[in-house]
């Protein structure tokens, strides 16, 4: 029996793209959060004009897991947009991991990340659940330039970077969850993966240049999923009959270059506010400012005038580049939606293996996940 999609969060930005792009590829998903009349309105417009009957909801909160668990049983594919995820995102996996289904979220949220690695991670290999966090622009496009540049790199790789960054108005072109999000885990700590084992450091600790069209531009160290995910497609392995190996990947590191000029203030910003965060006050300012900005359910206003590109470099032990990669696309929202859309509907019928927390290219495969972020709007740049 193929498995229900459940979509927690529909009411929102992301979640509302989302539901749309499951609509127009076929899917009926269940659509769940806290309020019965913004659900039912959005199933009506999702349904209006398609003869269809309305797509089915449930009320369920994020308190504790119960109330989406009941929704789910085994196969049935749980996608999560709603945040900010720290905050209120720990449920939705644990009631996935619980009922040994597959889980997809939309978070960009270092912390939370590394949570579902590290702590959901072993409870879903015991239970058979696959959780594939942060499934969108936040970092699947990443994941898969890392892999590319990794296969064109050939053995010798040891090291990957892999920088995000953006041309347009990235103030006017991100949603209330976006901002909030980003409040949120100001002062959370970041990692790396480094010497073959993830190491905590503080969020945009360093600062690195790559070449985008021909110019240098600036980026910032942030967690995500890469660190996890992309070791995992290099473990090392020994050669035949004496013949070299290939290497193990042994650094990965992410980079954020969507501020510009203002990358190096961000990186020393974080020195100064390292030691703020252990204080009560700061924190509960913060929470506040994320709170209000998420209660304002302000839309992008410039998100389509947006364009993305993400770059991964491929190096040996020595530094020598061996490989890069450079993807294109549009903004962060038209490609989270679909590509989110695209892997619950892999998921529902055919099921992920193994279980357990698991990377993008892990989970549906090199070539698999290429087509679909390519017709998600993100591809391979081509030189003229």
């Amino acid at each position: 029996m193929p498995g229900r999609i459940v979509l927690y969060g529909a009411t929102g930005y992301t979640g509302g793209l989302t539901a749309r792009a499951m609509v127009v590829s076929g899917a009926r998903p269940v659509l769940a959060g806290r309020d019965r009349g913004r659900l039912d309105a959005v199933a009506a417009r999702l349904s209006q004009g398609s003869g269809e009957p309305g797509l089915e909801t449930a009320v369920a909160g994020t308190e504790r897991p119960e109330p989406l668990r009941q929704l789910l049983d085994a196969g049935d594919v749980l996608v999560s947009t709603a945040g900010p995820f720290v905050k209120i995102g720990r449920a939705a996996v644990a009631a996935a991991v619980d009922a040994g289904a597959v889980y997809l979220d939309s978070t960009g949220e270092p912390p939370f990340i590394r949570q579902v690695f590290e702590e959901f991670g072993p409870r879903a290999e015991r239970t058979g659940a696959v959780l594939l966090t942060a499934f969108g622009y936040d970092y699947v496009p990443g994941n898969l330039a890392g892999a590319l540049a990794l296969q064109a790199a050939g053995p010798a790789a040891t090291r990957v970077r892999v920088g995000y960054f953006v041309r347009g108005n990235i103030g006017r072109g991100t949603s209330a969850g976006t901002r909030a999000s980003a409040a949120g885990v100001l002062l959370e700590p970041g990692y790396a993966f480094r010497s073959g084992r993830i190491v905590s450091e503080r969020s945009a600790a360093h600062v690195m240049s790559f070449e985008i069209g021909g110019r240098r531009r600036q980026a910032f160290s942030i967690g995500s999923s890469e660190h996890f995910a992309l070791p995992r497609l290099r473990p090392g392995t020994a050669g035949a009959d004496g013949a070299p190996g290939q290497a193990p990947l042994t650094d990965v590191d992410v980079y954020l270059g969507w501020f510009g000029g203002a990358t190096r203030l961000i990186h020393y910003g974080s020195v100064l506010a390292t030691p703020l965060g252990h204080l009560a006050g700061v924190r509960r300012v913060l929470d506040g400012q994320a709170r209000r900005i998420q209660r304002s359910r302000a839309q992008p206003s410039a998100a389509k005038t947006i364009r993305s590109d993400v770059v991964a470099v491929a190096s040996d032990a020595g530094g020598r580049k061996l490989a890069a990669v450079h993807l294109t696309g549009g903004d962060p929202y038209s490609f989270t939606a679909p590509i989110l859309a695209w892997a619950a509907g892999r998921a529902a019928p055919q099921g992920v293996r193994p279980a357990g927390a698991l990377g993008p290219v892990e989970a549906f495969g090199l070539d698999s996940l290429e087509s679909a972020c390519a017709d998600a709007g993100f591809s391979r740049e081509r030189r003229r």
